[in-house]
């Protein structure tokens, strides 16, 4: 990846320093010049240019944040290629992301998860419904609150069709979409295509781990991790063995989200919007019973 700014001249944009980077991509903070504002710029990694699938899914995911207007949803402007060097320019979120968060304060207050529920949830739906769009790595890490109070999503559009691990016996494979810890499991065994309910697992993974400061799986390799999402021998623990003061009613809502055969899980996001004010409201819901094993098991 480039390292140092000072390596790479865009037109019209001025990199001021790099704000992440991961395996396929770094964002860097910047000024757009023909904006006169204060941008991220997301570049793909030089060495995957050659790759066509990879320069599709980089594509793929500008072109879903630039078309999905919603204040929820951190926005892409326009798609680059400077001297094969490919870059898109988006919303610069002034703020911080979830995961940071994380490593600082150990855990969220029950309210503020609540908060981050209904956010993700509304932009989602919205996704959903209106693009057929499937975040498919909802994580603490993709998403951010701004200095406004904001939640917003980033790293949106990375919906694939999945087409591994069909007899759940098969190595799991290293390019899985999506991130061990918060992974549903039908994108682990790839059998089928993933819908919002795929995000609507990793929602819930990503809240029991900003309530309680654990992910659902500790202490378990990447492979092991994902098997636990999808064997009905894995459980986590109940999140008030961590925080005694979680209501009944916010631990009932993370139960449902995770069932880990979706026929079963919170069908949709206006299921988990309602779900979410009604613990707002202080419900406590009835026993979960319908079928379906839970990759959260209540009472212990």
């Amino acid at each position: 990846m480039i390292v140092n700014p000072i390596d790479l001249q865009l037109p019209d944009i001025r990199l001021m320093n790099k704000i992440g980077e991961g395996g396929m991509s770094a964002v860097w903070k910047a000024m757009d010049l023909s904006r006169n504002q204060v941008v991220a710029v997301k570049i793909l990694n030089p060495e995957l240019t050659s790759s066509v699938v990879d320069l599709e899914q980089f594509k793929a995911e500008e072109q879903a944040m630039e078309q999905i207007d919603h204040p929820g949803i951190v926005k892409s402007y326009e798609m680059r290629c400077t001297d094969g060097l490919w870059y898109y320019i988006m919303e610069y979120v002034d703020g911080y992301n979830f995961g940071d968060l994380l490593t600082r304060k150990q855990h969220l207050q029950e309210v503020d998860c609540l908060l981050i529920c209904e956010s993700v949830a509304s932009a989602l739906d919205y996704a959903w419904n209106d693009y057929g769009v499937v975040h498919c790595d909802i994580k603490p890490d993709n998403i951010m609150i701004n200095t406004d109070g904001i939640v917003k999503l980033t790293d949106l559009g990375l919906c694939h069709t999945f087409q591994y691990l069909k007899n759940g016996q098969q190595d799991i494979p290293d390019h899985i979409m999506g991130t061990p810890a918060y992974i549903s499991p039908e994108q682990v065994y790839g059998d089928l295509e993933p819908d919002c309910r795929a995000d609507i697992y990793s929602l819930a993974a990503s809240l029991y781990h900003l309530a309680t400061g654990r992910v659902l799986f500790p202490g378990l390799s990447n492979e092991d991790m994902m098997r636990a999402h999808c064997s009905e021998s894995w459980q986590a623990k109940d999140p008030r063995a961590y925080r005694f003061t979680l209501s009944e009613g916010f631990c009932q809502m993370l139960e449902a989200m995770l069932v880990k055969n979706r026929d079963y899980r919170i069908p949709t996001w206006a299921d988990v919007i309602e779900m979410c004010r009604a613990v707002e409201r202080g419900v406590a819901f009835k026993p979960r019973a319908t079928p379906g094993v839970s990759s959260l098991h209540l009472g212990e």
